[in-house]
């Protein structure tokens, strides 16, 4: 006479539910990719134009072109900068501030909602 064995390993249904949170996962992922690597050019060209000498001296207009000009050369072409882009001037000194938030659509009525800022400060 045989003994039953165990049943060794997950069942159909623990797959199914693993397969589900890694889709969910890799579905998000592919979302919020694009966007965090478009935040990060922007970041670094902002960075970039923290460190270059006189920056700050220019007039505001100037800057944002200068911005525009850099943010179209690094392929980031669908962004209002008149919005999202601001120069501020204080005592301190002038400071370019990035603020925006994107909306994107993940699943029926659900939307991921992610909101970027950096501030840089420009050398006269």
């Amino acid at each position: 006479m045989t003994l039953a064995r165990k049943q060794a390993g997950m069942s159909f249904i623990g797959w199914l539910i693993l397969l589900l949170i890694f889709g969910g996962g890799v579905t998000v992922g592919l979302k919020l990719a694009p966007l965090y690597i478009d935040y990060n050019t922007m970041s670094e060209i902002l960075d970039d134009m923290s460190k270059e000498n006189g920056m700050g001296d220019k007039a505001n207009l100037v800057i944002q072109q200068t911005v525009a000009r850099r943010f179209d050369m690094n392929n980031i072409r669908d962004f209002d900068l008149k919005n999202n882009v601001t120069v501020h001037r204080t005592e301190k000194g002038v400071s370019v501030i990035l603020d925006y938030k994107v909306t994107k659509p993940l699943l029926g009525n659900v939307a991921l909602l992610v909101s970027f800022h950096k501030e840089v400060q420009l050398r006269t």
